[in-house]
């Protein structure tokens, strides 16, 4: 999907996205003075049939959003262990969503990520998850 420049807000495609990413998405990327922030422009593929963005959305964007998070700024990949979600409120067809996050804390194999969805600054979701740090091929060190 493709929106016009000023519906994007200066997000750009995120170029970290595996397929099934790429396919519930696209998620959109964006780094600002308060940090990583990821992007969805809403389409109506993307509701229910009440017309809302559906849940299982929201929870993928909000997903991705901890990995990014706990990623970012690092040569770590990750993969989630732990997630967990709170709807609060909906967003429409023609939307920007934007998931925002920060780590609470890192160790050697865990990342320990908090968050929230946005839309126009109204909460749609409030998570929190925990990622595994993989190690890159052929590091052996130990992690603790």
């Amino acid at each position: 999907m493709s929106a016009p420049a000023d519906q994007q807000q200066g997000f750009e495609p995120d170029p970290e996205l595996d397929p099934a990413e790429t396919h519930v998405g696209p998620f959109l990327r964006r780094v600002d003075k308060d940090g990583l922030a990821i992007g969805l422009l809403v389409g109506a593929r993307h509701c229910n049939e009440h017309g809302a963005l559906h849940g299982g959305v929201q929870m993928a964007l909000a997903d991705y959003t901890v990995g990014a998070t706990a990623r970012h700024g690092t040569a770590d990949s990750t993969v989630t262990v732990s997630f967990d979600a709170q709807f609060v409120d909906t967003a429409r067809a023609g939307d920007l969503v934007i998931g925002r996050a920060e780590v609470v804390r890192r160790t050697g194999s865990l990342v320990f990520v908090q968050g929230r969805l946005l839309c126009e600054g109204r909460p749609l979701c409030a998570f929190n998850g925990v990622v595994k740090r993989l190690r890159p091929a052929g590091d052996t060190a130990e992690r603790r």
